[in-house]
């Protein structure tokens, strides 16, 4: 025990020395020459099927990036860089040496276009004057099989369309077996082509959330058929604005899952000692399922966007495309010269109008005329799918100003293919003239009132309050007669006080954004506990609460650089941390009860036990992890 203790103090006597020392008698040692590794997150791939391609550098935190237009036969998506580094202090004979490691990571998403053999080729990286080159990679792409048991199709609202008009894509997914571990990949949305958006979300255990590389998706639950045969349905809707003119393609998507082949017979822990009796019986009861990879590829579309006409075009046309309905109304009514009238005016038409703005008041020649209309304007609120409302505060300029006018707005409508005008009603108001508040008016009198040299006092007014200089008392003022006050004491302790609060926080601050993953590693059991308690309360399936709990709980607690989508993106991460295997099958098959509630209908879980399994997992990890 005695012995315990003085380990304890020489290692708290070493931390005083370095820390009141600062770095006097600490020798660096750096990671100077530049080494870049290639690794793919698997070696096979089907057909269209994303993968994660990361490119890892040491000896530098500051690299260019390569060219990765070299690859021929996959789309390449850049999905971030992030600096790498680390740093340690060992002590060696009352040496103290600081180990610095810099490094770097490029992470891509890569979609191989065609079967055979895809070859990402050494990739030239420079940084601080040195040249490396990675090593090559190999991908084997597999034709995915042909299979009626899934079906993947996508549709749109309309085939033709103008630039700025939205179109609706609706994904549904044809399911006619369980399924586990499903991705959903669409790469023309990750394209600059179009300005996407969500419709409405809906709410009920109905509706599920569907990652994607773009976000995620507010999915239903359904049936449906498809040529004549039933199956399960899972769709979800996007709102495609397109940029630019041109035929465009859409699709194909595909999706990657884990399909239910089969079941098996589970072993009885005892072997065959029993036969085939009804010990053997009890012992084997029960199967498991069978589950292999299946890769589902939709059909592709053609969208033709066309650019508006220049014929016919009006001068103040602002890109609304559609057609369009203009409401306004104002309050109050009646006001003076230069008192604030909130306008609010609301457009409706097109099925998507978040990214629709109102042109400027100020360029209505009838409005600005006869009302001062200031620049400053509050953001448009959504009303609905179909409507936006946006608020504005103008000034009656002079009296006798009857009303406001109608606000016009040109738009082109594709119903009829030619532009016209959408027009409020005006609006009567009442303007009064200002009454002028004079010195006098503020005093209480009527007329200024002089009696020679003798100031007298008002029974009302503000000089009712005047008094003699008589009463005024002599007071004697020095050097030191603030220190008498406390107020004093107050204003001397103020300044140092916030200077020190200013210090201490300004170092937290730093000290937390110089390490924000370490940050969120230690918030992340918390959030999770958090999220599990209030499962019971939320109308979500709980089944998607619990996953999506799980999932941002591992890529916050292991520090991961990419989104966690599946148990196989953390498979290998908690098992190079140092968590069993029984515990990670524990886990693969919670990932797996949660995936089938979602996904495949198998029904309502108690939510307060679904719950418990999950934090009980997730304390266990938590004390291997540590």
């Amino acid at each position: 025990m005695v012995k315990m203790h003085k380990i304890v103090l020489t290692v708290f006597l070493t931390v005083a020395v370095i820390g009141l020392s600062g770095t006097d008698g600490l020798s660096d040692q750096f990671n100077a020459e530049v080494n870049a590794v290639a690794v793919a997150e698997r070696s096979s791939v089907f057909i269209r099927e994303p993968f994660l391609f990361q490119i890892q550098i040491s000896g530098t935190e500051n690299p260019e990036n390569p060219d990765m237009t070299i690859i021929d036969g996959a789309s390449v998506i850049f999905r971030g860089g992030q600096q790498n580094s680390s740093s340690s202090v060992s002590i060696v004979n009352g040496k103290m040496t600081r180990t610095v490691r810099k490094g770097y990571v490029f992470s891509y998403q890569i979609t191989p276009q065609k079967t055979g053999r895809l070859t990402i080729p050494p990739m030239e990286i420079s940084a601080d004057s040195q040249t490396v080159l990675t090593n090559p990679v190999v991908i084997n792409v597999k034709k995915p099989e042909k299979t009626n048991d899934f079906k993947l199709r996508l549709s749109i609202s309309k085939k033709d369309c103008y630039v700025g008009e939205p179109v609706i894509l609706t994904v549904t997914w044809y399911l006619a077996k369980d399924v586990r571990n499903f991705d959903f990949s669409l790469p023309f949305l990750e394209n600059d082509e179009f300005y996407l958006a969500d419709p409405e979300a809906g709410t009920g255990k109905t509706y599920i959330k569907i990652p994607l590389k773009s976000g995620e998706a507010q999915a239903k639950r359904g049936r449906g058929s498809l040529d004549g045969e039933p199956y399960t349905t899972i769709s979800f809707k996007k709102i495609l604005v397109p940029k630019h003119d041109g035929n465009t393609k859409i699709g194909p998507a595909i999706v990657v899952c884990e399909a239910l082949e089969g079941y098996r017979k589970r072993k009885s822990p005892f072997g065959n000692q029993f036969g085939d009796d009804f010990f053997s019986d009890f012992f084997n009861r029960g199967s498991q399922g069978i589950y292999r990879k299946k890769v589902v590829e939709s059909n592709a579309l053609f969208l033709q966007v066309s650019d508006v006409p220049e014929e016919g075009r009006p001068e103040n046309f602002a890109g609304h495309i559609g057609k369009y309905r203009i409401y306004a109304q104002a309050s109050p009514t009646k006001v003076n010269i230069g008192d604030p009238i909130t306008l609010k005016v609301a457009l409706s038409g097109p099925v998507y109008l978040d990214y629709v703005k109102l042109p400027p008041l100020r360029e209505q020649k009838a409005l600005s005329r006869d009302f001062k209309i200031p620049d400053e304007r509050a953001a448009g609120e959504m009303v609905g799918e179909t409507k936006k409302v946006f608020t504005q505060t103008i000034r009656a300029l002079r009296q006798g100003v009857s009303k406001i006018p109608a606000i016009e707005m040109p738009y082109f409508d594709t119903e009829t293919g030619q532009y016209d005008i959408a027009k409020t009603e005006p609006i009567p108001i009442i303007v009064r003239a200002t009454k002028i508040v004079t010195a006098l008016d503020a005093e209480g009198n009527e007329a200024p009132v002089f009696s020679g040299s003798e100031l007298k006092t008002w029974e009302s007014g503000i000089r009712y309050n005047y008094e003699s200089p008589d009463i005024i008392e002599h007071q004697y003022y020095g050097p030191f007669s603030e220190l008498k006050h406390p107020m004093w004491l107050v204003m001397t302790a103020c300044p140092p006080v916030i200077y020190i609060a200013l210090f201490l926080f300004i170092t937290i601050r730093k000290h937390r954004s110089m390490n924000q993953d370490v940050v969120k590693a230690g918030k992340a059991y918390g959030k999770l506990k958090k999220k599990l308690k209030n499962a019971g309360n939320s109308k979500d399936d709980v089944h998607d609460i619990v996953l999506y709990g799980l999932k941002s709980y591992l890529e916050d607690r292991l520090k991961m650089a990419h989104k966690v989508h599946t148990f196989d993106d953390v498979d290998e991460h908690l098992a190079t941390a140092g968590v069993g295997k029984d515990t990670l099958n524990s886990l693969k098959k919670l990932f797996t009860k949660c995936e089938q509630g979602r996904y495949a209908g198998k029904g309502a879980e108690n939510s307060k036990d679904l719950s418990s399994e999950a934090l009980n997992l997730v304390q266990l990890i938590e004390k291997m992890l540590k």
